[in-house]
């Protein structure tokens, strides 16, 4: 499962995403908006309590424009010092609500068209209680209809939400991210951990020394492949769901990829050598 995600996520990088109009990254020096939604805890019923404007670092959202990241925590603003029974269950000493801390950029010159929101993961040792997604939201004009896309967020790997539901109605437009889980005791902070996000990581599986090139590219049909130094031993080509669709031994420094089974749309080669392995992007037409 964890390779076909980092594949499904490297496919998604790719700048020429179908329908894809906009493309957006993360930029810390942006205008950055908080915002928290309330839940009922499941045990209490998970009923929604109320949404509002949330200052960014009451979230726990550290914002650094200078090397360009966020940090991403769960929400422990609310618990104060244990004493409100709508924060804090008086038994337990635990947090008494399900908070969903939303980090995002809200552009509405963005609506209308289809948009890619893309990143990458520098750490991520959140505490699995908790939940995070990178999003990307469209609203309409009185915010009574939402749509939404989300991307998990993986150490090391590069991310990408897609959004192509594009509708008339479209006015608003939000891209970032939502921690959501229980409210947090402030003692446990270190403990609960955190996700550092910034425009783009390095992929550890990939090989940037491997001198690959791929023509023709978008293909009809066949696909070549040169490397310049090395020898190629496997090609295994994946789809947008991240599953493998066709893999081969090769053995030398050139090889042809027989796309002709292949239904249109965007594909990923994941080229092995006895040194490593270079990831590329096939356009089938």
């Amino acid at each position: 499962m964890r390779k076909n995600y980092f594949l499904f996520a490297l496919l998604l990088t790719a700048s020429f995403v179908v329908n894809a109009q906009n493309t957006v990254e993360v930029d810390a020096s942006a205008e950055i908006i908080g915002y928290a939604n309330v839940f009922e805890t499941p045990a209490n019923g998970g009923a929604f309590v109320f949404g509002d404007n949330w200052g960014v670092p009451d979230l726990k959202s550290v914002v650094s424009p200078g090397d360009n990241t966020i940090t991403l925590q769960p929400n422990f603003n609310t618990y104060g010092d244990g004493s409100d029974p709508f924060w804090v269950d008086q038994g337990t000493g635990e947090g008494n609500k399900l908070f969903e801390a939303n980090t995002f950029v809200e552009d509405v010159s963005l609506a209308g068209e289809a948009l890619t929101f893309n990143g990458g993961v520098q750490s991520n040792t959140l505490d699995p209680a908790y939940t995070i997604v990178a999003f990307i939201k469209v609203f309409n004009a009185d915010f009574s209809v939402l749509k939404e896309e989300t991307a998990a967020l993986v150490a090391g790997q590069n991310f990408s939400v897609v959004f192509t539901d594009v509708a008339a109605e479209d006015v608003t437009v939000q891209y970032g991210f939502k921690v959501t889980g229980i409210n947090a005791n402030p003692a446990d902070e270190g403990a609960l951990g955190s996700v550092v996000v910034t425009d783009n990581v390095l992929s550890i599986n990939d090989n940037n020394l491997l001198d690959v090139s791929v023509y023709p590219n978008p293909s009809g049909a066949n696909w070549n492949v040169v490397i310049s130094n090395d020898v190629i031993s496997t090609i295994e080509i994946f789809n947008i769901l991240g599953s493998q669709v066709s893999t081969m031994d090769v053995n030398d420094s050139r090889a042809t990829i027989n796309g002709e089974a292949l239904s249109q749309g965007l594909y990923l080669a994941r080229i092995s050598t006895s040194t490593g392995q270079k990831t590329i992007k096939l356009i089938k037409e």
